[in-house]
C-alpha cells in the first residue's frame, strides 16, 4: 500500500441544508410535538424491561449518527485525499449499531477489549461492498489506490494501529448513552423533568460537537433526542400490547 497522503482539509459543505429561519421553525415545531414526559415511564434497572429497551434507544442514536455521517461523506469526498482521516470515518459509518450487552453495556465502550473487537468484526464485514461503491474516479490514481476493494483488511488494520479518531466517536455514543441514563434514571425523579431536559440537550450538543474534528454533529442534537424518545415510546408501546396470560 503506498504511502498515507497528509493535506490540508478543504473547507467542508455543512450537514445542514434550507435557510435557516426554516430550519429553525422545523425545529421548534418538532420539539413541540415531542413529548418528554415519556420518559417518566423509562424502565428502572434490575427490571425486565431495562436492558431491551435501553438497548433499542441506543441503537436508534447509533444508527442515526451513522446515517448523519454517511450524508457528510458523500457530500465531502474531498476528505479522500487524507486517508489517515478518510479511513476512521469510513470504519466507523461500517460499524454495526452495537446491540448491548446484558450489563449495563450498550455502545462500542474503548475501554472494553471485546466490545472493540466486536467493533472492528463489524466494520471488516462491510467495508469491502462500502469500497466498491465508492466513487473515486475524479480523484488522481495515487489517491484512488487506497480505496480499493480489495484494501478494506488494510484500512481495518490501520485504524485498529491508528484508533484515536475512531475511539473519538465511539466514547461520545457511549457518553450519550450515559447522559440518557443518568437523564431518565437519576435527574427527572431529583431535579424534575424541565432541569433534566435542559442538561440532556446541553450534554448531546457538548458531544456531538467533539465527535469528529472536521465535522459537527452539534446540529442534529435536537433531532438525536427526538429519534431516542421515538425508539422509547416504540417499546414502551410494544410492552403495553403484550397480552396479560389468563389465569389458570
Amino acid at each position: 500500500m503506498g504511502k498515507l497522503l497528509v493535506m490540508p482539509l478543504r473547507t467542508s459543505r455543512p450537514l445542514e441544508t434550507g435557510n435557516a429561519s426554516s430550519r429553525t421553525t422545523a425545529k421548534k415545531n418538532h420539539q413541540f410535538q415531542t413529548d418528554f414526559s415519556v420518559w417518566k415511564n423509562a424502565p428502572r434497572e434490575r427490571t425486565a424491561a431495562y436492558f431491551p429497551t435501553y438497548s433499542a434507544v441506543s441503537k436508534s442514536i447509533q444508527a442515526a449518527m451513522r446515517a448523519w455521517v454517511r450524508e457528510w461523506f458523500v457530500s465531502n469526498m474531498e476528505i479522500l485525499q487524507r486517508p489517515s482521516s478518510a479511513y476512521a470515518i469510513l470504519v466507523y459509518q461500517c460499524t454495526h449499531p452495537f446491540s448491548g450487552r446484558p450489563t449495563n453495556i450498550f455502545t462500542y465502550e474503548i475501554q472494553q477489549t471485546d466490545t472493540l473487537n466486536r467493533a472492528f468484526r463489524s466494520a471488516a464485514n462491510k467495508l469491502g461492498r462500502q469500497l466498491k461503491v465508492l466513487d473515486t474516479k475524479r480523484l488522481p490514481w495515487f489517491t484512488r489506490e487506497h480505496y480499493f476493494a480489495y484494501r478494506s483488511r488494510e484500512v481495518v488494520k490501520y485504524v485498529f494501529a491508528n484508533p484515536r479518531a475512531l475511539y473519538r466517536m465511539l466514547h461520545v455514543e457511549t457518553m450519550l448513552m450515559d447522559a440518557i441514563l443518568r437523564f431518565s434514571i437519576m435527574d427527572i425523579p431529583e431535579i424534575g423533568l424541565e432541569e433534566a431536559l435542559f442538561r440532556l440537550r446541553r450534554t448531546f450538543r457538548i458531544q456531538l460537537h467533539r465527535f469528529s474534528e472536521h465535522f459537527d454533529l452539534s446540529i442534529h442534537s435536537d433531532e438525536l433526542l427526538d429519534i431516542a424518545t421515538d425508539a422509547l415510546v416504540g417499546k414502551l408501546a410494544a410492552a403495553a400490547a403484550q397480552p396479560v396470560p389468563l389465569a389458570a
